[in-house]
């Protein structure tokens, strides 16, 4: 290996990593363009890919920082390019236009790992569900590009695959490191269907289908108690009863690893950071996307209906803009992930009984001033904060951990064949989508 990593964190090889008996993950995931969801909910949902990567950033000693941002409205691709060299494209379904190319060509020198908050500043907002197809386009470029940056700086001991989602061309990267006889795996993944659409999220989380489950066993953490970093949201249910804006903990009792829930709780506080730990958000509700995407799909129909019967300008808007904030809203929560995968990982895509859920959530004050959540770098800076605490705690009470693990833990076997294409191997050059 030419490049040398952070030493405080060597890379595990061969007989070495067989001696190490903890084993502690750390997964988090970019849902390129998820931003809206249920009842409200709107989201960043790069937050875990930016505190997962910020991690591996500071082992790799990697520079995400952008060299270069190119938008060619002839040829309709984004070209991103960080000063290690990372570089990715992509292709918004409608094309980019000129407007759009200068907006693009001005994020030089900004940092890639934020990449839907710099897409949204750039943009100024974004919609997935093929609404607002440019800027998730742009945040897949840059999410991309800080993979493909990671696995040219680390050669070799990066893992990297494409995802085996039809449709689908996001990176999952990862890298195992040993610190004080802990192999500690950190995996960062990129959820992003082609055109700028969806995003499909059936290889969120730690859920190890496809070229995903090759990464992870690559990693060495296909089971093993794992920390799930999720994004920042507003949850008008809980946010509207905040002063400040929270870290969340999720884990559901007898489902999930309520040991690794708790090691996140005390780490947050014992940073002094205000947060609150749920043990009822993530139930096992069988059937519950489907329900939802047949109501959803009802609600169209209406609309539908009325829209034929309609004869003035004025009604037949109204009905459209109802249509519009239906898919490019409320779709979110359907669009994500396929219902049996639902049916078993849950909204936050956990394997059951490995893991428990770090996020954010904001105000309804910072909600109606930004409308759209961003990540920044003081929320990565707590958020690595806490899981590097946790990680130890976590080691401290392995034996509870993994005994959780075991009584509560079930395979995603019935899974593998239903939805994922064959399975795709290490790093292959990225073409545009």
């Amino acid at each position: 290996m030419n490049v040398v990593a952070d030493q405080r964190y060597p890379p595990l090889k061969g007989a070495a990593a067989m001696r190490v008996p903890k084993r502690i993950a750390v997964a988090g995931h970019a849902g390129i363009g998820h931003v809206h969801g249920y009842a409200g909910f709107i989201q960043d949902d790069s937050g875990g890919f930016v505190t997962v990567g910020a991690i591996l950033r500071e082992i790799l000693k990697s520079d995400t920082r952008i060299a270069k941002a190119e938008a060619d409205a002839d040829s309709n691709v984004i070209r991103i390019t960080t000063l290690d060299g990372g570089t990715a494209t992509a292709s918004p379904r409608r094309g980019i236009t000129p407007a759009e190319a200068r907006l693009i060509e001005r994020l030089t020198g900004q940092d890639a790992l934020f990449c839907q908050s710099l897409a949204v500043t750039a943009m100024g907002r974004m919609y997935g569900q093929g609404v607002l197809e440019t800027p998730v386009a742009l945040e897949a470029a840059l999410a991309n590009a800080v993979l493909d940056g990671f696995a040219k700086k680390a050669q070799g001991d990066f893992k990297l695959a494409r995802e085996s989602i039809p449709g689908n061309c996001g990176l999952i990267g990862g890298l195992s490191v040993q610190e004080e006889h802990v192999s500690l795996s950190y995996l960062a993944s990129v959820n992003y269907t082609r055109g700028g659409l969806g995003p499909v999220e059936d290889l969120e989380g730690n859920i190890a289908l496809g070229s995903k489950a090759t990464v992870m066993k690559e990693l060495d953490m296909l089971k093993c108690p794992t920390i799930v970093v999720e994004g920042k949201a507003y949850l008008p249910s809980i946010s509207d009863g905040l002063q400040e804006n929270t870290f969340l903990v999720r884990a559901q009792e007898g489902i999930d690893n309520v040991i690794v829930a708790q090691a996140l709780f005390e780490s947050a506080q014992e940073l002094g950071y205000p947060v609150v730990l749920r043990d009822d958000l993530l139930p096992y509700v069988e059937g519950s996307v489907k329900q939802y995407t047949i109501d959803l799909a009802q609600r169209i129909i209406d609309c539908a209906e009325r829209l034929q019967a309609s004869e003035l300008a004025s009604q037949k808007t109204e009905i459209v803009a109802e249509l519009a904030e239906l898919i490019s809203q409320d779709a979110g929560a359907v669009t994500c992930l396929s219902n049996r995968v639902h049916d078993v990982v849950r909204g936050a895509g956990m394997i059951p009984g490995t893991a428990a859920v770090l996020s954010m959530l904001v105000t309804r004050s910072y909600y109606e001033h930004w409308k759209t959540p961003l990540f920044e770098p003081i929320d990565a800076e707590r958020a690595r904060n806490i899981v590097a605490l946790a990680t130890r705690t976590i080691a401290q009470n392995y034996d509870a951990a993994t005994e959780n693990l075991e009584r509560d833990y079930a395979t995603l076997e019935p899974l593998r064949q239903a939805f994922l294409g064959p399975e795709i191997g290490t790093r292959q050059p990225f073409a545009p989508d």
